[in-house]
């Protein structure tokens, strides 16, 4: 009877944590930040965040739209120390464990830019040693240790579901993330062919003028070459 009680307690701690991969996989962690920010000419804008000693966090940008598509990136810590910088690139991936408590600076600078400005895709979270969203308390506890003592001959199978479980989780979290840098590709190459459209509009208008008006000029020229009386045609046969 025990056993049966064990079981049931065990699979249902197992069927909620199923179900919380599924509808809570973004709200895991104790923080995880993604902004689109634009960023003007000749402006810096900086993001502050407190963190804690010991944590890992993972911080990705990419410039989506503006000018040759490049930014400066600076990451400072709570004693204005540089831990990170970046100069004019697309975009970036870095990965720090953090030495200190407290508010940590993140900048994205476009001072180098003289008109255009840039729109930022941002993105802050706390990782693990293998580089994947830390669960948060939502989570943590429905994998929290067994005594083994409870389980007893079910420990082992309870450990494999609970590592699969766990592999799951971070295949969600890793296709949510490729979700997004597939986002921020998918706007970039969409404004990249409208602005290319416009150009070509642009172009094909002033080159259809010019055909236009190249033909309108060669007509009235080679019909006063035939006219006697053309004041035009005379001057091109050169006849006062």
């Amino acid at each position: 009877m025990n056993q049966v009680r064990m079981f049931c307690k065990v699979n249902l701690n197992l069927i909620l944590f199923f179900l919380t991969l599924l509808i809570i996989p973004s709200c895991s962690s104790s923080f995880d930040i993604e902004l689109t920010v634009l960023v003007p000419a000749h402006q810096r804008e900086c993001f502050h965040q407190i963190l804690e000693a010991g944590k890992t966090i993972e911080v990705v940008y990419e410039v989506v739209t503006g000018g040759e598509l490049d930014i400066n990136y600076w990451f400072y810590s709570p004693t204005n120390r540089v831990l990170q910088s970046d100069f004019k690139k697309r975009d970036g991936h870095q990965t720090t464990k953090l030495e200190e408590t407290g508010e940590y600076r993140f900048c994205l600078d476009n001072s180098f830019s003289r008109f255009s400005q840039k729109q930022v895709y941002f993105s802050l979270r706390p990782v693990n040693e293998r580089g994947h969203s830390q669960m948060g308390e939502a989570t943590e506890f429905l994998v929290a240790p067994t005594d083994p003592e409870e389980l007893g001959d079910m420990q082992n199978k309870v450990q494999d579901i609970r590592e699969t479980f766990e592999r799951i989780y971070d295949n969600l979290e890793t296709a949510q993330r490729y979700q997004s840098v597939f986002k921020n590709y998918e706007v970039h190459d969409r404004i990249t062919i409208e602005n290319n459209f416009d150009r070509i509009n642009f172009w094909s208008v002033i080159n259809l003028s010019l055909m236009i008006t190249v033909t309108v000029i060669q007509v009235i020229t080679i019909r006063s070459l035939f006219e006697t009386k053309s004041a035009y045609g005379k001057f091109l046969r050169g006849k006062n």
